[in-house]
């Protein structure tokens, strides 16, 4: 694992019927400005006796991981992308997903929800592990509840001037700029817009106003006027929605099932200092 990809992304993939929109949002969110591929990485359990450190073909016996990682790259390369994809043996994949998103350098790593069957609710298992050992190190994470690879008209994200809004953000404008599409940027509070540059969380002001600079007409803000999780849908009514964990936790958002309808929800987690 030699590959640097600073400022990029790293996705995780085990379940090949996943492996679309997972991969479109790796290819929108990747560093627009690094031109650094996205890491595709499926961990293959030791017991599963499939693919090695270079990826194969699809086989009919091959573990779900590894033929996800074939779709994956069957996926990029339809489009004419070229990804690294690295199939790896893995005994604790939380462990290994964190510890080589952290020395690949990237900025993201990013994650499909797991179904019941798979560790208890939506964000068990792999999932929150890797959310809880990320903390203190210096990337984000993004959980897809629910996604599409289909192009997205509108991006909603619910911003705030802790890690999680900050990251809810920097993700909005990473795919909001791939698909050139509009970005509103919900605060959830409207001190926000009163932070001078001499304080602490004025890191956020900034954000905003880099964002306005990059995306021109294409970028709005609103101010959530209830924190609920019925004010937020209603104020967010397109097809892409970002929300901080915190927040998510904070209004009860169910993230242990799929969205109602063609909503489309990531949830995200900014670097948090231990």
């Amino acid at each position: 694992m030699t590959t640097t990809h600073k400022g990029g992304v790293l996705v995780a993939v085990a379940n090949p019927e996943g492996v679309a929109p997972l991969i479109a949002i790796a290819l929108a969110a990747s560093d627009p400005n690094g031109g650094v591929p996205p890491l595709v990485l499926a961990l293959v359990r030791q017991t599963d006796g499939g693919a090695g450190s270079e990826p194969q073909g699809a086989q009919a016996n091959a573990p779900p991981s590894s033929a996800a990682l074939s779709a994956a790259i069957e996926y990029a390369r339809a489009r004419g992308v070229t990804i690294d994809a690295q199939a790896v043996r893995s005994d604790d994949p939380a462990l290994d997903i964190i510890t080589i998103g952290h020395s690949a350098r990237v900025a993201w790593i990013l994650l499909g929800y797991h179904r019941a069957a798979s560790g208890g609710d939506t964000l068990g298992g792999v999932v929150r592990e890797v959310l809880f050992k990320a903390k203190g190190l210096p990337f984000s994470v993004g959980v897809f509840i629910q996604v599409s690879d289909r192009p997205f008209e509108r991006v909603f994200a619910a911003i705030d001037a802790g890690p999680d809004g900050r990251a809810a953000l920097d993700l909005g404008v990473r795919i909001a700029q791939k698909y050139r599409c509009k970005l509103r940027a919900l605060l959830l509070s409207n001190d926000v817009l009163s932070i001078s540059s001499t304080e602490p969380d004025a890191a956020l002001v900034d954000m905003i106003h880099d964002a306005r600079i990059r995306m021109k007409r294409l970028f709005h803000t609103d101010v959530l006027t209830q924190r609920s999780r019925q004010q937020l849908f209603r104020q967010s009514p397109g097809r892409l929605l970002i929300v901080g964990k915190k927040f998510a936790d904070e209004i009860g958002l169910p993230l242990d099932e799929v969205p109602e309808g063609d909503r489309c929800l990531i949830v995200v987690q900014g670097p948090h200092p231990e």
